[in-house]
């Protein structure tokens, strides 16, 4: 490839679209707004062990679709560590439930449904998660197609919801079942976390409109937004977003709502990452390597296609254990769209269901950074995280089977037609 041709990879809008987002995110945390929403969500929720345990995993579930998986599991991390303390010591006199790291159900499931939960809430938007970003520009470099913000929470919003719920149900009634129904102060960590807050700030509130009008914008912009700005797309939508930040001044300190030095902590090596996937997978079309991989997948042309379908899948799983996910997803969409056009099947499916695989990974610290951040707190110990993460990833497997066979083909399926 030509020089000009590799550096255009890491002009790609969705590049943009992806810095965009970022920069509103980290204005959501320089204000302490991303912490306001986690703590409201708890506080909302209950007071039950269970309850708990699902009050974070929905506050990180939600936060993950807007902001990066690690950054949400970094900020809820310490409250759950904070109410898992207070847990364990309201538990010492009244319980003979072992509550010292590592040994302490609810402290473990707390944690583990931490990471869990932030993996997911990322597969609920375009932006939540580094592999459907690439998903996305890899589908409009290979075929010029362009799978919309909204398109994508249509298929992504659902599984969320449908996850979430059932891991937290497993988390807490077969892995790490509680015998102690109710914790006295429970809920009053969260209300006095919320206290400490404050009111909400101005500078709060002008990031909570501009995020919900940007959010807003995303979701209605394939709709009818387009009809009243011809040309508008996801990326504008976010730079114009992190653009009106730039502009606001805030009352609470000098300078802007967003600022110079706030961009500056972009994840910068995500976005080349971005960029050096994107020329890779160019790279293999142009080199005709593309062409090769299909020609040696034709002698699985007999393959029922829902056997192949978990063979791809579970490849993919067991990959993404060892390696980023967003390495692996970076790796594989060229290849399984190379494969597809020899197979006969529609590659935008085949990719989907990529990305489903390398998104579920739940055995290892290294599969995912929730997973480590959490492995980190001591909480959990290696065999406890393997164990409860191979069900879930069998589970996994088997789940992506089934909505890559039946629901992928009526949300994408028409894309390429």
């Amino acid at each position: 490839m030509e020089t000009g041709d590799v550096s255009s990879s890491y002009g790609d809008p969705l590049i943009f679209l992806f810095a965009g987002s970022f920069m509103i995110a980290l204005t959501m945390e320089k204000w302490n707004l991303h912490k306001r929403i986690a703590l409201a969500i708890i506080a909302f929720i209950g007071s039950s062990p269970n309850l708990i345990i699902l009050g974070f995993m929905t506050a990180t579930g939600f936060l993950s679709m807007w902001i990066s998986n690690t950054a949400s599991t970094m900020m809820m991390v310490p409250i759950s560590l904070a109410v898992t303390k207070h847990v364990a010591d309201s538990l010492k006199n009244n319980s003979d439930t072992d509550t010292s790291p590592g040994n302490f159900p609810f402290g473990t499931a707390i944690m583990l449904g931490t990471a869990y939960a932030a993996t997911i809430g990322g597969f609920g938007t375009l932006i939540g998660a580094p592999a459907n970003t690439i998903l996305a520009a890899t589908v409009k470099n290979l075929y010029g197609i362009d799978i919309s913000f909204a398109r994508w929470m249509l298929f992504g919003v659902p599984m969320v919801v449908l996850l979430i719920p059932l891991i937290w149900l497993y988390l807490v009634k077969i892995a790490y079942p509680m015998k102690v129904k109710n914790i006295p102060g429970g809920r009053d960590i969260i209300k006095k976390e919320l206290k400490e807050l404050g009111k909400m700030s101005y500078e709060e509130k002008i990031v909570l409109t501009v995020f919900s009008i940007t959010a807003l914008a995303w979701m209605t912009r394939s709709l009818f937004l387009q009809k009243f700005i011809p040309g508008i797309d996801d990326t504008l939508i976010a730079l114009f977003g992190a653009f009106i930040l730039f502009l606001i001044p805030a009352k609470n300190k000098n300078g802007g709502i967003l600022d110079w030095d706030t961009v500056l902590k972009l994840p910068w090596g995500i976005l080349w990452l971005f960029g050096g996937g994107l020329a890779l997978a160019a790279g293999i079309v142009s080199s005709g390597l593309d062409k090769w991989i299909g020609n040696q997948l034709v002698n699985f042309s007999d393959v029922p296609f829902f056997i192949m379908l978990g063979l791809i899948i579970a490849v993919i799983t067991l990959l993404t254990e060892f390696t980023s996910n967003t390495a692996t997803s970076t790796m594989v969409y060229p290849i399984v769209a190379a494969g597809a056009a020899a197979l006969g099947t529609d590659p935008i499916i085949l990719m989907v269901a990529a990305c489903m695989g390398a998104t579920f990974a739940f055995m290892f610290p290294v599969a995912a950074p929730p997973n480590a951040i959490v492995f980190a707190t001591g909480y959990i110990r290696m065999g406890k995280m393997a164990i409860t993460g191979i069900w879930l990833n069998l589970c996994s497997i088997i789940f992506s089977v089934i909505v890559v066979y039946y629901l992928v083909p009526i949300i994408f399926g028409s894309l390429l037609k």
